[in-house]
């Protein structure tokens, strides 16, 4: 096994094989910073870049190391939370709003990253929510009627049918299309590449201290430089320090993923068709799918935040947790060990939605935040947000992605 704490994405894209970018040093400006290079933070670059702005972007270590690196590797058309849930907390406007979006970007993103000559290991993949109890059916079809009376599509997938998809235990289930797998480090270390070719500027190693701002621009503030620009897209997941009023507003916890040594031939005969993306209704879902070589990523068990002295054992706790309930669900992979386990974060927010625009308390800055455990499609609806504010072309719907849905 290659060690608690081993990423799989990471390592399947170790940094000898990456681009070393350089570290900003001195004055710079431009029309866009961008603060964050995970996959949100590349997606923007390559959008604003194409369409012709001057852009920096900025990350504090290297690109695809944090979060992206720690993702499940989906793109799905729907944020991580329930519409019902959603539509309660929210309004039915603002909950449908981010469905589309969702949606739409999931499609869109994987559009753009077919078009790119970096192999990520892109394919469709539908994004099954199963019911494994009776009462877990019932619940998910008032989901269900909640989402078509709000006008969202969502399939009901009868029992044998979603046992014969998934290969799991169930009394029926909602299956979506538009769902895709990709590899998510080397898609941003491919978005990253194609922005560059755009124009924009990369810069790794460059942590930002702070922002500055008057009435007329924004300073971002560097140890070794300082930006000057009209807009700073903040994509670095949660708020952190830089714009630490908000962190009120976000939940954080720590989410664990796993990665199966491959499955044997008959291992794969018993566990479904290896297609979906699969989780299942309740509170303390889990999530799954299959990776290209055979190989099962297991992901959930998301707890509080423990601290640095703890989180080596919780990390085993977790793991043993995450490989028991695989084994629940798929009793012919009993004795299957896991090869890499890690921690991530999964920042969300009290509603469940994504913070995606502008705060009044931050001038210039475009917040792209909170996207939770799959929120990956997500990154292609916040650049696009961002290209039509810096354009002055904002859309009335694009409210109910950030912090005007609560104004």
């Amino acid at each position: 096994m290659p060690g608690y704490g081993a990423r799989f994405w990471a390592e399947r894209t170790t940094d000898h094989r990456r681009r070393r970018y350089p570290k900003l040093r001195g004055r710079h400006t431009a029309d866009a910073v961008i603060i964050g290079g995970g996959l949100t933070g590349c997606t923007s670059a390559y959008v604003l870049a194409k369409a012709g702005l001057n852009v920096l972007l900025v990350e504090a270590g290297r690109l695809a190391g944090g979060a992206t690196a720690g993702g499940l590797g989906v793109m799905l058309p729907e944020p991580d939370a329930a519409f019902r849930a959603t539509e309660r907390a929210a309004g039915r406007r603002a909950a449908r709003v981010v469905w589309t979006e969702a949606r739409k970007g999931a499609v869109d993103f994987a559009a753009a990253l077919e078009s790119l000559p970096t192999h990520c290991d892109l394919a469709p993949a539908p994004f099954v929510i199963n019911a494994r109890l009776p009462e877990d059916a019932a619940a998910l079809r008032k989901e269900q009627a909640a989402r078509r009376d709000a006008g969202v599509v969502a399939p009901w997938l009868a029992a044998a049918a979603a046992t014969a998809e998934t290969g799991a235990e169930s009394t029926g289930a909602l299956r979506l299309a538009d769902g895709f797998v990709f590899d998510p480090v080397r898609a941003a270390l491919g978005l990253a590449g194609a922005a560059e070719k755009a124009g924009a500027s990369i810069f790794e190693d460059s942590r930002v201290a702070r922002t500055r701002f008057t009435r007329r621009y924004a300073d971002v503030v560097l140890a070794g430089g300082v930006i000057r620009t009209r807009l700073v897209i903040v994509a670095t997941g949660e708020p952190g320090t830089l714009v630490g009023q908000l962190r009120r507003h976000t939940r954080r916890l720590d989410g664990f993923a796993v990665v199966t040594e491959p499955l044997s031939a008959a291992m794969r005969r018993e566990t479904g068709k290896h297609r979906a993306v699969v989780t299942e209704s309740g509170a303390d879902a889990h999530w799954w799918r299959s990776l290209p070589d055979d190989r099962l990523l297991v992901a959930g068990a998301a707890s509080r935040p423990v601290g640095a002295r703890l989180l080596d054992k919780t990390l085993v706790q977790r793991t043993g947790q995450l490989m028991y309930e695989l084994s629940v669900r798929y009793p012919v992979i009993s004795g299957l060990r896991a090869q890499w386990a890690w921690s991530t974060p999964v920042v969300s927010t009290p509603d469940g939605l994504p913070w995606i625009g502008l705060h009044r308390n931050y001038p210039f800055h475009f917040l792209a935040l909170a996207f939770g455990w799959h929120g990956d499609g997500l990154a292609w609806a916040a650049a696009r947000a961002a290209l039509r504010h810096f354009k002055g072309e904002a859309r009335s719907d694009d409210a109910a992605l950030g912090f005007a849905r609560h104004l």
